[in-house]
């Protein structure tokens, strides 16, 4: 069986509810749920009977790797699939720093699916900085020696790397891969018929870089139409409403907003409520793609505001409906917007473009469900299975319905610290296992030392007695030399006194 190792926040089959401790800080998605409709599509386009698919859950990019973890994948796994977003920018330097290190140590086949440059309008014809293009070479380089091509997003991130001098025999746009999480067999509604009424019910979605301007027409559509709902993605968002707080000042959506305070704003934990919310609505627009493209899958048409080159290639690659920021006027209606959202060239570019993806997949050696006699039926099954996690809400609401929500997240308050006192108490338990393991062994090393110096100072001791020996005979060797010198002195004077006495007598 092929197993494979994905860049993926979770595995799609673990539904993690927003009191689960695992949704708090940057989250089980990064810091955008969008995230997890590339990885999910990614996951089932992979998901063919004898693979097995394996989510990294980010750590590849968290923090770095020994040579042993990184023998340990390459023994344990035949291939590294990385879903990217907007990974060509500034801010996902560290990251991407850490993933290309890790990259360069594997043996196994590793393949980019729909990697995309983040470049304001103003920025498409410029080259970038000296460190950054070294940084965005290497990765390209480390990738290309595990893999025939990198799949990008669209045609501004393929001249971006041509400029790096990557031309048509190293990338290959496939666009991204979060289009076809159901298949190439997507219809959206038209239903242009029928205007947009101020009663019906609409998604709007907004990110940080255009609140300053966006912020103001989306007041003003939130006054006409009362049951428009501000979807968020980000885990700024989930910290405001799931604890009532907001970290990020540029983003026009806080506590005090009316979508906040007026019970209009929504975030969801995974694809399946995030559209199952979306399908029930008459018409999604706003400036965050995947939060459009979420819309799409469900089936609602939508309309993308662009406003860099991220969210315009996309749009231009799979002909998604979209209207550039700066025409957006306080003139607008959302009618306007519903209007011109028209999915004919979307329709027809997607059986190409599912072609193009999946033979990019081929071209990679990688099983995938557009292949003869292949199919993601298990998958699906599985997922079918599931309820999906219950939509993020705020604080506020009516009634027993406001109260619940409360109750509920002080419940999870609740079940959180004991999971950290439990998880403290396990640490302390584990440290002092440790702690005496440690004096245990620090007390054998030393009864060893203690024995070692017993032992030399018993050998020095017997050294000292056979030197004193030894310096007593050579005391009495010298004794007896002297005596011998003595008496080899008067033997000679008792011969030299015998040879004059004969020569008197003569």
């Amino acid at each position: 069986m092929a197993k494979i190792l994905l860049r993926s926040a979770r595995d799609p089959f673990d539904v993690i509810e927003a009191g689960d401790p695992r949704a708090w800080g940057i989250g089980f998605y990064g810091t955008n749920v969008g995230n997890l409709l590339f990885a999910d599509s990614t996951h089932r386009l992979l998901s063919v009977p004898g693979t097995e698919i394996v989510a990294n859950q980010f750590v590849h990019e968290r923090r770095a790797f020994t040579a042993d973890e990184v023998a340990a994948v390459n023994d344990e796994y035949d291939h590294f699939v990385v879903p990217l977003a907007n990974a060509l920018r500034p801010e996902f330097t560290r990251p991407l720093t850490r993933l290309t290190a890790f990259i360069e140590q594997l043996s196994i086949p590793t393949t980019i699916v729909g990697i995309g440059a983040q470049l304001s309008l103003d920025e498409l014809d410029t080259a970038p900085g000296d460190e950054l293009a070294a940084l965005h070479r290497r990765f390209m380089n480390s990738v290309l020696e595990r893999s025939p091509k990198v799949g990008v997003r669209g045609e501004i991130t393929a001249e971006y790397l041509r400029r790096l001098g990557y031309g048509d025999d190293h990338v290959e746009i496939i666009g991204c891969p979060s289009i076809y999480l159901n298949g190439p067999g997507l219809t959206v509604r038209d239903e242009r018929a029928t205007p947009i009424d101020d009663e019906d019910p609409i998604a709007v979605s907004m990110s940080p870089l255009t609140s300053p301007w966006f912020e103001t027409y989306v007041d003003a559509f939130a006054d006409r139409h009362p049951q428009m709902t501000y979807v968020g993605q980000t885990h700024h968002d989930f910290a405001m409403l799931q604890w009532g707080r907001h970290s990020q000042p540029e983003m026009g959506i806080d506590r005090d907003h009316r979508l906040y305070f007026e019970d209009r704003t929504r975030m969801f934990l995974d694809a399946g409520s995030w559209m199952r919310f979306l399908a029930t609505q008459r018409f999604a627009f706003g400036t965050r793609i995947h939060g459009n493209v979420a819309a799409v899958l469900a089936g609602t048409p939508a309309m993308v505001i662009a406003h860099d080159s991220r969210v315009l290639e996309l749009c231009d690659y799979h002909g998604l409906p979209y209207t550039m920021l700066d025409s957006i006027t306080p003139e607008t209606t959302v009618d306007e917007l519903f209007q011109a959202a028209d999915f004919t060239s979307f329709h027809n570019r997607l059986a190409e473009g599912w072609k193009r993806l999946t033979a990019f997949l081929d071209e990679a050696g990688l099983a995938n469900v557009a292949q003869p006699g292949q199919s993601s039926a298990a998958y699906d099954a599985e997922l079918a299975a599931l309820e999906p996690a219950a939509p993020v809400a705020t604080l506020r609401g009516s009634g027993d319905d406001a109260l619940r929500r409360i109750e509920d997240r002080i419940h999870a308050l609740k079940i959180a610290s004991e999971h950290a006192d439990t998880a403290a108490k396990r640490r302390e338990r584990e440290l002092e296992k440790k702690l005496t393991a440690s004096v245990k062994g620090q007390a054998k090393r030393i009864a060893a030392l203690e024995s070692t110096t017993r032992k030399q100072q018993a050998r020095i001791e017997r050294q000292t007695g056979r030197l004193d020996r030894q310096r007593g005979l050579i005391d009495e060797l010298r004794a007896d030399l002297a005596r011998h010198e003595e008496r080899a002195g008067l033997r000679g004077f008792v011969r030299r006194v015998r040879r004059r006495l004969r020569r008197s007598e003569s």
